[in-house]
């Protein structure tokens, strides 16, 4: 085939404008997403051209331990193969896909680990791709569940198909006198992060992500690639915020924050709404709501649920798909498993100490 790859041979300006000619980009594959290389920690670029016209790139993300010669590369949410205004070549994804794989399972030796944010047809395909090349599903791995809203409707259409209860509380959020304040800037993440800490001591809980790492990663990106932030006010206060990555065809809801205030008057419900109405005028296509348990977080889930409304757009990705082709893979899988027991043995023994410390 005529593709020309280039691999490492690309900085992260010419990257960033790469990333804005594709339909499936995302806050994953930028350069400040991956974070600097380090001894252990390295980042690799791969870029697929025909006549001189870039079709595919892909950011991977690779662990390696020096000692041992092993490691594992992660690609989340790649390769890119969607361009804008162009259609997909199902050839052009098969033939980046092999090369990646030749270039850091073969190659290099490293294991390969894949996890696409395709969905629909396209999620098909690339599961047809994946084990027509030797990778494995890790059925192990949880897959990411969300809900993908359709934003191409009108907005009145939009609105009614909210969940009649939800719709009610956004009805009672716009005649409570709140106001919003939207954004790139550190100061308003800095907000975000005081009604996060605000959220996690009244809850007592601890969130499953690292928001201060998103800020530091809001600091480093270019503002073409930063993710907009809403603070929703009462009077001078800020009761509820919430950060969206927008980008490709698609915003993602990252993280969220309401404080007690918030809660009362409803300010998550009026930042979502006005998400939805800054994502369709600048043109996006589909809002993911954000994973979601519905068994250990019931109340996140009926919340999104019924901004999803009444139209099932329930969307549940694949699986990690993994590749080992070559020896020292299959020691970083050996290794893999033995962290995992580490950690599995230690939660059950901490597990002990909590239930017989209850007893004493």
């Amino acid at each position: 085939m005529s593709y020309e790859i280039e691999i490492d041979h690309i900085d992260d300006i010419h990257w960033q404008f790469l990333l804005g000619q594709f339909e499936d980009t995302s806050l994953y594959q930028t350069w400040e997403f991956a974070g600097p290389s380090s001894r252990t920690r390295k980042v690799s670029h791969i870029v697929m051209k025909k006549d001189d016209e870039v079709v595919g790139c892909c950011q991977v993300r690779i662990l390696h331990a020096p000692l041992l010669n092993v490691g594992i590369a992660n690609i989340t949410a790649g390769p890119l193969c969607r361009k804008k205004g162009k259609a997909f070549e199902p050839e052009a994804y098969i033939y980046l896909l092999r090369r990646i794989k030749e270039e850091y399972a073969i190659k290099r030796g490293y294991m390969l680990r894949i996890w696409s944010h395709e969905t629909g047809e396209m999620k098909e395909f690339i599961k047809r791709s994946l084990e027509a090349e030797g990778f494995w599903c890790n059925k192990l791995d949880r897959p990411y569940r969300t809900f993908l809203m359709d934003l191409s409707p009108p907005l009145e259409e939009l609105r009614m198909n909210l969940l009649q209860k939800w719709r009610n509380c956004l009805n009672k959020a716009e005649k409570n006198g709140l106001n919003i304040i939207e954004g790139t800037s550190d100061d308003l993440f800095k907000i975000y992060v005081e009604l996060a800490d605000e959220m996690c001591k009244r809850k007592n809980i601890r969130l499953g992500v690292n928001y201060h790492r998103y800020g530091r990663i809001q600091q480093c990106l270019p503002n073409s690639l930063k993710m907009r932030i809403m603070v929703c006010y009462s009077e001078d206060k800020p009761v509820a915020a919430a950060v969206c990555s927008a980008l490709g065809d698609t915003g993602i809801y990252l993280l969220g924050a309401t404080g007690e205030t918030g809660l009362k008057m409803n300010g998550s419900y009026l930042l979502q709404w006005q998400m939805i109405q800054w994502l369709k005028e600048n043109g996006f296509r589909y809002y993911d709501l954000g994973a979601f348990n519905q068994q250990l977080n019931p109340t996140v889930f009926h919340f999104k649920k019924g901004l999803a409304g009444k139209k099932e757009c329930e969307e549940v990705f694949l699986n990690e798909y993994d590749g080992f082709f070559s020896l020292q893979s299959r020691i970083s899988l050996i290794m893999i498993v033995r962290q995992f027991l580490r950690i599995k043995y230690e939660a059950l023994e901490n597990a002990f100490r909590r239930d017989r410390n209850k007893a004493q």
